[in-house]
């Protein structure tokens, strides 16, 4: 449903790495299972945005997409999404996510794409408090910052 890379879109490694470690320091201080995902998404209409989006949210599993965050960034189609499942929403109201990406969408549009990403991430972990620490989901494979290709 995704493509181009992280690269692509502007980041370089060790961008993704600073996005990796704000998200697996967001895990590890508070529990929220939140993944970033950098690339445009293959919409034919960009009103089906958010529905890619949500399609992307609910492959991450059941089980998981129910408590998970996932933040979609696609700087080509200029679109930021947030897609919380129904656990996650009560830590990160819509509210919350709607601040964070009008505050990453201020900071792509001075040309920081990793800085927006991680002062949005920075706010939602913030304002979803602590909780238990979460392991790293198995299909992340260590990784915080999924690029599509």
């Amino acid at each position: 449903m995704a493509a181009g890379s992280a690269h692509d879109e502007g980041l370089s490694v060790s961008q993704q790495e600073r996005i990796e470690h704000t998200v697996s320091l967001c895990r590890s201080q508070n529990g929220l299972d939140l993944s970033v995902l950098v690339g445009d998404l293959q919409v034919s209409d960009p009103a089906e945005f958010r529905t890619g989006a949500e399609t992307l949210h609910a492959a991450l599993g059941a089980e998981r997409s129910h408590s998970a965050v996932l933040v979609v960034v696609a700087p080509g189609q200029r679109r930021v999404e947030v897609v919380t499942g129904p656990a996650a929403r009560r830590r990160v109201p819509d509210r919350v996510a709607a601040l964070a990406v009008l505050s990453m969408e201020s900071a792509f549009a001075g040309g920081d794409l990793a800085g927006g990403i991680i002062d949005g991430v920075r706010q939602m972990a913030d304002a979803a408090g602590r909780r238990a620490a979460l392991a790293a989901p198995e299909a992340a494979h260590g990784t915080a910052v999924a690029t599509a290709h």
